[in-house]
């Protein structure tokens, strides 16, 4: 599906003329940031309680890039790591719900979950193929969200170019811990909330300064709530091309 969006992307850019929604994806024009709505924030933690508690702590992001193969980079062997770890996992909860060991008596929030957690496994498996093949990309990146140490979100980006010299980022696989998808979606204590905002700020704030000449970031998004945490920072459902 991820390749398909992409081929299809690519195919509008020969086609100016073209004018329509593109569903499933919105677009974001680095110009029109102001620099307010990228700055870091911090985490919100979910307590015994299920209240909010805000964080003293910013979130901290990190960056893997794919310019080396495996064996040159510690920082891709760990990536690989934890993907491979969160793949087990993610399989693993969905499992427990389908048992009845995790019990979830209402069925809407259990069909939410598995959802998440079954959208979740498609993605983690996706990126993990770039690992296992040793894909060597130069612009390919990684964006990870961390809170105390921990991982909570990973961003799967790829910048593209297209014949007229303009850079676009794309933002194709977000990835959560999935640990904390089961927290958030059953308010349990220890959920983290607020980290995609924090991800896609951080990606932001990098191609701004290190890659200036990307002018625009195009999100591919299922989540509602995913979407909604899009939009607050600017991006848009492409009409017109």
């Amino acid at each position: 599906m991820i390749k398909f969006f992409k081929y299809f992307l690519v195919i509008l850019s020969f086609i100016p003329s073209l004018c329509f929604a593109v569903y499933d994806s919105l677009f974001l024009e680095l110009a029109k940031v102001q620099e307010e709505s990228i700055q870091p924030i911090n985490p919100i933690t979910l307590d015994n309680n299920s209240d909010r508690i805000i964080s003293d702590k910013l979130f901290i992001s990190e960056k893997v890039s794919l310019d080396k193969p495996n064996e040159q980079s510690e920082l891709r062997r760990m990536l690989k790591t934890k993907l491979k770890s969160y793949i087990k996992t993610n399989k693993e909860l969905i499992n427990k719900i389908n048992s009845g060991e995790i019990v979830i008596p209402d069925d809407d929030l259990k069909f939410d979950t598995k959802h998440d957690l079954t959208n979740n496994q498609r993605f983690l498996e996706s990126s993990y193929e770039d690992f296992t093949e040793n894909k060597i990309e130069g612009n390919i990146h990684y964006y990870l969200t961390n809170v105390n140490d921990e991982n909570v979100i990973i961003s799967r980006t790829e910048i593209e170019e297209n014949l007229k010299g303009v850079k676009t980022l794309e933002v194709d696989l977000v990835m959560s811990n999935p640990d904390n998808i089961l927290k958030n979606r059953l308010n349990l204590q220890g959920a983290v909330k607020r980290a995609s905002v924090d991800n896609i700020r951080s990606i932001i704030r990098d191609i701004r300064t290190n890659n200036p000449t990307i002018k625009k970031v195009v999100a591919y998004v299922i989540s509602p709530i995913l979407e909604s945490n899009y939009r607050r920072m600017g991006f848009e459902t492409l009409f017109c091309l």
